[in-house]
């Protein structure tokens, strides 16, 4: 069991998630756009970005889109 499985399991997210209801479809829908906001904000940063208004309303419009 990975560290995943054991977060899933310990916090009994089969019923607890306000995500468990999702289909597979919305779920991965949700997951490819948080990771696309999260690699926009960390290629912002490595190419020197230090904004962190920038970097907080990113985060807030990946949270408030992906519903995540």
């Amino acid at each position: 069991m990975n560290i995943f499985d054991e977060y899933y399991d310990s916090n009994n997210l089969e019923k607890l998630s306000q995500y468990s209801d999702f289909s597979k479809k919305q779920l991965v829908i949700e997951a490819e756009y948080m990771r696309t906001t999260l690699n926009k904000i960390l290629n912002y940063i490595d190419n020197g970005g230090e904004d962190l208004i920038y970097i907080r309303g990113e985060v807030m419009d990946g949270i408030y889109d992906s519903r995540i």
